[in-house]
Protein backbone atom coordinates (compact mmCIF):
# COMPACT_ATOMS: atom_id res chain seq x y z
CA UNK A 1 0.00 0.00 0.00
CA UNK A 2 1.18 3.99 -0.92
CA UNK A 3 2.15 6.11 1.57
CA UNK A 4 2.47 9.76 1.70
CA UNK A 5 5.60 11.80 2.21
CA UNK A 6 3.56 12.99 5.63
CA UNK A 7 2.95 9.59 7.10
CA UNK A 8 5.86 9.98 9.94
CA UNK A 9 4.44 13.38 10.48
CA UNK A 10 0.97 11.21 11.20
CA UNK A 11 1.97 8.29 12.86
CA UNK A 12 3.92 10.94 15.66
CA UNK A 13 0.04 12.77 15.83
CA UNK A 14 -1.14 8.99 16.85
CA UNK A 15 -3.38 9.05 13.49
CA UNK A 16 -5.34 6.03 13.32
CA UNK A 17 -5.00 4.80 9.73
CA UNK A 18 -6.82 3.04 7.05
CA UNK A 19 -6.82 1.87 3.33
CA UNK A 20 -8.25 4.76 0.90
CA UNK A 21 -8.12 4.38 -2.54
CA UNK A 22 -4.86 2.77 -2.53
CA UNK A 23 -3.05 4.19 -0.48
CA UNK A 24 -2.73 4.11 3.79
CA UNK A 25 -4.16 7.27 4.86
CA UNK A 26 -4.61 8.87 8.08
CA UNK A 27 -8.62 7.94 9.02
CA UNK A 28 -8.74 10.03 12.75
CA UNK A 29 -6.17 11.92 14.74
CA UNK A 30 -9.51 12.66 17.81
CA UNK A 31 -13.09 12.10 16.87
CA UNK A 32 -13.95 11.83 13.44
CA UNK A 33 -17.45 14.41 14.61
CA UNK A 34 -14.16 16.45 16.52
CA UNK A 35 -12.40 17.12 13.23
CA UNK A 36 -15.58 17.71 11.37
CA UNK A 37 -16.71 20.94 14.16
CA UNK A 38 -13.40 22.13 13.58
CA UNK A 39 -13.72 22.30 9.79
CA UNK A 40 -17.61 24.01 10.16
CA UNK A 41 -16.45 26.22 13.39
CA UNK A 42 -12.25 26.81 12.67
CA UNK A 43 -10.02 24.99 10.30
CA UNK A 44 -9.01 21.96 9.81
CA UNK A 45 -5.58 20.53 7.52
CA UNK A 46 -5.58 17.28 5.49
CA UNK A 47 -2.84 15.42 3.72
CA UNK A 48 -4.00 15.27 -0.24
CA UNK A 49 -0.70 13.89 -1.62
CA UNK A 50 -2.78 11.01 -2.45
CA UNK A 51 -4.71 12.56 -4.76
CA UNK A 52 -3.16 12.54 -8.83
CA UNK A 53 -1.14 15.45 -10.12
CA UNK A 54 -0.73 15.30 -13.91
CA UNK A 55 1.05 18.36 -16.12
CA UNK A 56 -0.11 19.11 -19.10
CA UNK A 57 2.92 21.05 -21.50
CA UNK A 58 4.08 22.35 -24.78
CA UNK A 59 2.69 24.28 -28.06
CA UNK A 60 -0.62 21.50 -28.35
CA UNK A 61 -1.60 21.38 -23.84
CA UNK A 62 -4.39 23.31 -25.11
CA UNK A 63 -5.91 22.05 -27.86
CA UNK A 64 -5.16 18.60 -25.84
CA UNK A 65 -7.51 19.73 -22.75
CA UNK A 66 -9.86 21.44 -25.04
CA UNK A 67 -10.89 17.38 -26.79
CA UNK A 68 -10.73 16.18 -23.41
CA UNK A 69 -11.87 18.27 -20.74
CA UNK A 70 -15.53 18.79 -20.56
CA UNK A 71 -15.18 22.49 -19.86
CA UNK A 72 -13.65 25.38 -22.36
CA UNK A 73 -10.49 26.51 -22.33
CA UNK A 74 -11.91 30.35 -22.93
CA UNK A 75 -13.07 29.69 -19.26
CA UNK A 76 -9.83 29.32 -17.82
CA UNK A 77 -6.49 31.87 -17.72
CA UNK A 78 -3.29 32.19 -15.96
CA UNK A 79 -3.95 31.78 -12.15
CA UNK A 80 -7.01 30.62 -12.71
CA UNK A 81 -8.88 26.84 -11.74
CA UNK A 82 -11.62 25.03 -13.25
CA UNK A 83 -13.58 21.89 -11.72
CA UNK A 84 -15.03 19.54 -14.74
CA UNK A 85 -15.12 15.98 -16.26
CA UNK A 86 -12.99 13.71 -18.05
CA UNK A 87 -15.74 11.09 -20.12
CA UNK A 88 -14.91 8.30 -22.46
CA UNK A 89 -16.92 8.42 -26.44
CA UNK A 90 -19.86 6.98 -24.50
CA UNK A 91 -20.46 9.84 -22.21
CA UNK A 92 -19.45 7.72 -18.93
CA UNK A 93 -17.48 9.61 -16.26
CA UNK A 94 -13.67 8.77 -16.60
CA UNK A 95 -12.85 11.01 -13.53
CA UNK A 96 -13.75 14.82 -12.51
CA UNK A 97 -10.73 16.53 -11.76
CA UNK A 98 -9.77 20.26 -10.71
CA UNK A 99 -7.49 21.98 -13.69
CA UNK A 100 -4.89 25.22 -13.17
CA UNK A 101 -3.56 27.32 -15.64
CA UNK A 102 -0.19 27.59 -14.94
CA UNK A 103 0.99 29.07 -17.90
CA UNK A 104 -0.30 29.45 -21.49
CA UNK A 105 0.77 32.24 -24.61
CA UNK A 106 -0.78 31.11 -27.79
CA UNK A 107 -2.44 27.68 -27.30
CA UNK A 108 1.66 27.12 -25.94
CA UNK A 109 0.54 26.57 -22.15
CA UNK A 110 1.49 24.36 -18.68
CA UNK A 111 -1.54 22.95 -17.08
CA UNK A 112 -1.76 21.03 -13.93
CA UNK A 113 -4.92 18.05 -13.57
CA UNK A 114 -5.61 17.00 -10.35
CA UNK A 115 -7.59 13.84 -10.30
CA UNK A 116 -9.21 11.27 -7.73
CA UNK A 117 -6.53 8.99 -6.45
CA UNK A 118 -7.47 5.47 -7.59
CA UNK A 119 -7.82 7.68 -11.78
CA UNK A 120 -4.71 8.85 -12.02
CA UNK A 121 -3.16 5.86 -14.06
CA UNK A 122 -5.61 5.34 -15.72
CA UNK A 123 -6.34 9.48 -16.60
CA UNK A 124 -2.85 9.45 -17.64
CA UNK A 125 -2.71 6.42 -19.92
CA UNK A 126 -5.91 7.68 -21.70
CA UNK A 127 -4.63 11.65 -21.74
CA UNK A 128 -0.88 9.85 -23.16
CA UNK A 129 -3.03 8.40 -25.79
CA UNK A 130 -5.46 10.93 -26.58
CA UNK A 131 -1.60 13.43 -26.76
CA UNK A 132 -0.15 11.14 -29.22
CA UNK A 133 0.91 12.44 -32.83
CA UNK A 134 0.99 16.14 -30.99
CA UNK A 135 3.30 18.38 -29.40
CA UNK A 136 2.50 18.38 -26.08
CA UNK A 137 3.90 16.33 -22.73
CA UNK A 138 1.77 14.49 -20.45
CA UNK A 139 4.03 13.78 -17.07
CA UNK A 140 2.96 11.86 -13.83
CA UNK A 141 3.97 14.62 -10.83
CA UNK A 142 2.43 12.83 -8.27
CA UNK A 143 5.29 11.35 -6.77
CA UNK A 144 7.47 15.02 -7.03
CA UNK A 145 4.75 17.71 -5.57
CA UNK A 146 2.59 17.37 -2.77
CA UNK A 147 -0.46 18.64 -1.74
CA UNK A 148 -2.11 19.67 1.69
CA UNK A 149 -5.43 21.24 2.21
CA UNK A 150 -6.17 23.99 4.86
CA UNK A 151 -10.31 24.71 5.03
CA UNK A 152 -12.17 26.36 7.34
CA UNK A 153 -13.46 29.69 8.17
CA UNK A 154 -9.96 30.50 10.01
CA UNK A 155 -8.07 28.95 6.96
CA UNK A 156 -7.44 32.78 5.44
CA UNK A 157 -6.26 34.23 8.91
CA UNK A 158 -3.84 30.88 9.58
CA UNK A 159 -3.00 31.21 6.02
CA UNK A 160 -1.77 35.03 6.35
CA UNK A 161 -0.08 33.81 9.62
CA UNK A 162 2.09 31.60 7.62
CA UNK A 163 2.65 33.35 4.57
CA UNK A 164 3.99 36.91 6.34
CA UNK A 165 3.89 40.40 4.88
CA UNK A 166 3.78 39.17 1.20
CA UNK A 167 0.46 37.73 2.04
CA UNK A 168 -2.38 38.76 -0.98
CA UNK A 169 -5.52 37.79 -0.89
CA UNK A 170 -6.99 34.89 -3.33
CA UNK A 171 -9.98 35.30 -5.03
CA UNK A 172 -11.76 31.93 -5.11
CA UNK A 173 -11.09 29.46 -7.59
CA UNK A 174 -7.67 31.54 -8.55
CA UNK A 175 -4.18 30.46 -7.08
CA UNK A 176 -0.98 32.77 -6.36
CA UNK A 177 2.81 31.51 -5.96
CA UNK A 178 4.00 32.61 -2.08
CA UNK A 179 7.35 31.59 -0.33
CA UNK A 180 6.39 29.73 2.42
CA UNK A 181 8.82 27.59 4.46
CA UNK A 182 11.89 28.23 2.40
CA UNK A 183 9.77 26.79 -0.55
CA UNK A 184 7.92 28.43 -3.17
CA UNK A 185 4.15 27.41 -2.67
CA UNK A 186 1.37 27.09 -5.13
CA UNK A 187 -1.76 28.46 -2.83
CA UNK A 188 -5.09 27.82 -4.60
CA UNK A 189 -8.46 28.89 -3.18
CA UNK A 190 -10.44 25.54 -3.49
CA UNK A 191 -11.64 22.95 -1.82
CA UNK A 192 -14.10 19.84 -1.18
CA UNK A 193 -15.74 20.83 2.14
CA UNK A 194 -17.75 24.02 1.72
CA UNK A 195 -16.32 26.19 3.73
CA UNK A 196 -13.72 28.62 2.74
CA UNK A 197 -10.40 26.72 2.21
CA UNK A 198 -7.12 26.60 0.21
CA UNK A 199 -5.28 23.74 -1.31
CA UNK A 200 -1.16 23.98 -1.37
CA UNK A 201 0.86 22.24 -3.78
CA UNK A 202 4.84 22.41 -2.64
CA UNK A 203 7.64 20.03 -4.06
CA UNK A 204 7.41 16.54 -2.27
CA UNK A 205 10.93 17.22 0.56
CA UNK A 206 9.56 20.20 1.74
CA UNK A 207 5.88 19.34 2.86
CA UNK A 208 6.85 17.86 5.81
CA UNK A 209 7.79 21.74 6.67
CA UNK A 210 5.08 23.67 5.01
CA UNK A 211 2.59 20.76 7.25
CA UNK A 212 4.58 21.82 10.61
CA UNK A 213 4.17 25.76 9.81
CA UNK A 214 0.88 25.37 9.22
CA UNK A 215 -0.06 23.59 12.15
CA UNK A 216 2.15 26.10 13.87
CA UNK A 217 0.65 29.22 12.39
CA UNK A 218 -3.15 27.80 13.42
CA UNK A 219 -2.14 26.67 17.17
CA UNK A 220 -4.64 29.44 18.87
CA UNK A 221 -7.22 29.68 16.14
CA UNK A 222 -8.45 26.23 16.52
CA UNK A 223 -6.54 24.25 13.80
CA UNK A 224 -6.51 20.54 13.71
CA UNK A 225 -5.51 17.30 11.62
CA UNK A 226 -8.21 15.88 9.77
CA UNK A 227 -8.67 12.42 8.18
CA UNK A 228 -10.08 11.25 5.06
CA UNK A 229 -13.54 10.27 6.87
CA UNK A 230 -14.18 13.93 8.07
CA UNK A 231 -13.29 15.21 4.57
CA UNK A 232 -15.91 12.72 2.96
CA UNK A 233 -18.62 13.65 5.61
CA UNK A 234 -17.83 16.99 4.92
CA UNK A 235 -18.40 16.40 1.12
CA UNK A 236 -21.49 14.66 1.71
CA UNK A 237 -23.13 17.01 3.91
CA UNK A 238 -22.35 19.72 0.62
CA UNK A 239 -23.87 16.90 -1.98
CA UNK A 240 -20.57 16.72 -3.97
CA UNK A 241 -20.25 12.78 -5.68
CA UNK A 242 -17.04 11.40 -4.73
CA UNK A 243 -15.59 9.24 -8.21
CA UNK A 244 -15.50 5.43 -7.51
CA UNK A 245 -18.61 6.11 -5.07
CA UNK A 246 -20.96 7.89 -6.41
CA UNK A 247 -19.93 7.99 -10.01
CA UNK A 248 -17.79 6.10 -12.42
CA UNK A 249 -17.92 5.33 -16.27
CA UNK A 250 -21.50 3.77 -16.07
CA UNK A 251 -22.52 7.10 -15.13
CA UNK A 252 -22.95 10.12 -16.98
CA UNK A 253 -23.04 13.92 -16.12
CA UNK A 254 -26.23 13.85 -16.43
CA UNK A 255 -27.31 10.69 -14.21
CA UNK A 256 -24.59 12.53 -11.72
CA UNK A 257 -26.02 15.94 -11.19
CA UNK A 258 -23.10 17.21 -13.49
CA UNK A 259 -24.55 18.72 -16.59
CA UNK A 260 -23.61 22.10 -15.79
CA UNK A 261 -19.88 21.05 -15.86
CA UNK A 262 -20.51 19.90 -19.64
CA UNK A 263 -19.55 23.35 -21.95
CA UNK A 264 -21.94 21.93 -25.14
CA UNK A 265 -20.92 24.65 -27.47
CA UNK A 266 -17.73 22.92 -27.90
CA UNK A 267 -16.49 19.84 -28.94
CA UNK A 268 -14.90 17.49 -26.65
CA UNK A 269 -14.60 13.42 -26.51
CA UNK A 270 -18.14 12.16 -25.55
CA UNK A 271 -20.32 15.23 -26.62
CA UNK A 272 -22.17 12.94 -29.60
CA UNK A 273 -23.21 10.90 -26.67
CA UNK A 274 -23.99 13.11 -23.98
CA UNK A 275 -25.82 15.42 -26.59
CA UNK A 276 -28.37 11.96 -27.45
CA UNK A 277 -28.67 11.31 -23.46
CA UNK A 278 -29.55 15.16 -23.12
CA UNK A 279 -32.34 15.09 -25.76
CA UNK A 280 -33.60 11.72 -24.53
CA UNK A 281 -33.25 12.78 -20.98
CA UNK A 282 -31.64 9.89 -18.44
CA UNK A 283 -33.86 6.59 -16.76
CA UNK A 284 -32.05 7.24 -12.86
CA UNK A 285 -30.83 10.45 -11.41
CA UNK A 286 -28.20 10.61 -8.27
CA UNK A 287 -30.49 12.44 -5.31
CA UNK A 288 -29.80 13.34 -2.13
CA UNK A 289 -32.07 12.23 1.08
CA UNK A 290 -32.43 12.78 4.56
CA UNK A 291 -33.77 10.17 7.08
CA UNK A 292 -36.54 11.02 9.14
CA UNK A 293 -35.37 9.71 12.01
CA UNK A 294 -32.01 9.12 13.70
CA UNK A 295 -31.04 5.67 10.96
CA UNK A 296 -27.86 6.30 9.34
CA UNK A 297 -28.13 4.91 5.72
CA UNK A 298 -25.06 3.12 4.16
CA UNK A 299 -24.12 2.27 0.45
CA UNK A 300 -25.74 -0.56 -0.92
CA UNK A 301 -28.73 0.15 0.74
CA UNK A 302 -31.90 -0.40 -1.69
CA UNK A 303 -33.85 2.71 -2.04
CA UNK A 304 -37.68 2.16 -1.96
CA UNK A 305 -41.03 3.70 -2.88
CA UNK A 306 -44.48 2.11 -1.41
CA UNK A 307 -42.56 -1.12 -1.73
CA UNK A 308 -40.83 -1.10 -5.03
CA UNK A 309 -37.64 -0.55 -5.14
CA UNK A 310 -36.45 2.30 -7.55
CA UNK A 311 -32.74 2.90 -6.43
CA UNK A 312 -29.62 2.38 -4.28
CA UNK A 313 -27.81 4.33 -1.58
CA UNK A 314 -24.01 5.43 -2.97
CA UNK A 315 -23.18 7.10 -0.15
CA UNK A 316 -24.65 7.35 3.47
CA UNK A 317 -23.60 9.06 7.17
CA UNK A 318 -25.08 10.77 10.66
CA UNK A 319 -24.42 14.62 9.84
CA UNK A 320 -23.64 16.38 12.96
CA UNK A 321 -24.50 19.40 11.45
CA UNK A 322 -27.94 18.93 10.17
CA UNK A 323 -28.25 15.95 12.85
CA UNK A 324 -29.60 13.14 10.77
CA UNK A 325 -29.16 10.86 8.90
CA UNK A 326 -28.10 12.17 4.84
CA UNK A 327 -27.36 9.67 1.45
CA UNK A 328 -27.00 9.96 -1.71
CA UNK A 329 -28.64 7.43 -4.51
CA UNK A 330 -29.80 6.90 -7.73
CA UNK A 331 -33.42 6.50 -8.13
CA UNK A 332 -35.69 6.05 -11.12
CA UNK A 333 -35.87 10.08 -12.34
CA UNK A 334 -39.34 10.66 -11.85
CA UNK A 335 -38.84 9.71 -7.39
CA UNK A 336 -35.90 12.35 -7.60
CA UNK A 337 -37.94 15.55 -6.78
CA UNK A 338 -37.27 17.38 -3.45
CA UNK A 339 -40.04 16.20 -0.96
CA UNK A 340 -40.63 12.72 -2.44
CA UNK A 341 -41.08 10.49 0.19
CA UNK A 342 -39.01 7.46 -0.31
CA UNK A 343 -37.73 4.32 1.87
CA UNK A 344 -34.18 2.89 2.60
CA UNK A 345 -33.16 0.11 3.22
CA UNK A 346 -31.56 0.11 6.82
CA UNK A 347 -30.54 -3.11 8.27
CA UNK A 348 -32.91 -5.37 6.94
CA UNK A 349 -35.86 -2.46 7.54
CA UNK A 350 -37.74 0.03 5.32
CA UNK A 351 -37.18 4.00 7.22
CA UNK A 352 -38.80 6.40 5.77
CA UNK A 353 -36.61 9.29 4.32
CA UNK A 354 -37.54 12.48 1.76
CA UNK A 355 -35.67 13.53 -1.25
CA UNK A 356 -34.66 17.23 -0.33
CA UNK A 357 -32.47 20.00 -2.23
CA UNK A 358 -28.88 19.93 -1.69
CA UNK A 359 -27.03 20.76 -0.49
CA UNK A 360 -28.00 19.20 3.51
CA UNK A 361 -25.91 21.98 4.89
CA UNK A 362 -25.61 25.43 4.15
CA UNK A 363 -23.46 28.17 6.30
CA UNK A 364 -25.89 30.51 8.17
Amino acid sequence: MKQTVLHDIHQKLNAKFGEFQGWRMPAQYTEIADEHRAVRSAAGLFDLCHLGRIEIVGTGAQALLQKTFTRTMEKISVGAALYGLLCNDQGGILDDALLFCLAEQGGNGRYLLVTNAQSTDKILAWMTTQATGSSVEVADRTASLAQISLQGPRSEDILGKAVGPQYKKIKPRHFRLFKLADAEVMVSRTGYTGEQGYELFVPTEQAPVLWNTLMDAGKNDGLAPCGMPARDLLRMEMGYPLYGVDMDETRNPFEAGLGAFLDMGKEFIGKDALSAIKERGTEVKLAGFAMMDKSIPRAGGSIFSESREIGAVTSGALSPSVRKGIGLGYVVSRYAQPGQEIEIEVKDREIVAKIVQLPFYRKK
